[in-house]
């Protein structure tokens, strides 16, 4: 027998007792009813996110400012980066919400959105100085940099609590609409998302 058959061979037979013992199956979200919505951990995931955006957003679509925006002409709209104030890693989430939120903005049609991957160097800037998207003295300028009449941004921040075996976090996503020109907020609103662990 071969060295290379004799290591096939002998891969399956210590396989075969990992497969009768019932190893770890991998499954899909759709072939699993439930699975996306199952909290693997107290951690800050997808789904939280996704529902404090959705939240926000309802509340945003039947607000006075959308109102305003009916008023005028489809105005320039640009969703600056969410900042993350937790201890969490989760940029790449972040940056895929603010795609979704971009999304929603097109689909409700009133608005002329400016895409974030065409604010290269804002996103950049706003990243290097950490700066706070909230910080109203720097909106102005970015408005002019990238012609925008409004911009969206928000962040996201977490409480943790412990007592004995029990940890409990609370998630919260804020987010706000500014008038680039005035840096006047427009609109505000946070929804809010708790986990726990308990023994």
């Amino acid at each position: 027998m071969t060295s290379t058959r004799f290591a096939l061979v002998s891969t399956l037979v210590l396989a075969l007792p990992l497969v009768a013992c019932g190893g770890p199956t991998v499954v899909r979200g759709e072939d699993t009813p439930g699975l996306d919505n199952q909290a693997l951990s107290t951690s800050l995931d997808n789904h939280d996110l996704q529902k404090m955006a959705h939240e926000n957003l309802a509340v945003l679509q039947n607000s006075g400012v959308v109102k305003r925006w009916q008023t005028e002409n489809r105005p320039s709209v640009a969703v600056l980066p969410i900042r993350n104030d937790t201890t969490e890693h989760i940029d790449s989430a972040l940056d895929t919400l603010l795609g979704d939120v971009e999304t929603q903005l097109i689909n409700w049609g009133g608005v002329r959105v400016v895409s974030h991957e065409n604010q290269g160097a804002l996103i950049d800037e706003v990243r290097q100085q950490n700066s706070d998207a909230f910080d109203k003295s720097t909106v102005a300028r970015w408005g002019q940099q990238i012609g925008v009449r409004y911009f969206v941004t928000g962040k996201v921040f977490a409480n943790d609590e412990r007592e004995s075996d029990t940890r409990r976090v609370q998630y919260t996503l804020f987010m706000q609409v500014l008038d680039a020109e005035t840096s006047e907020v427009l609109f505000q609103n946070k929804s809010s998302v708790t986990k726990a662990l308990v023994r």
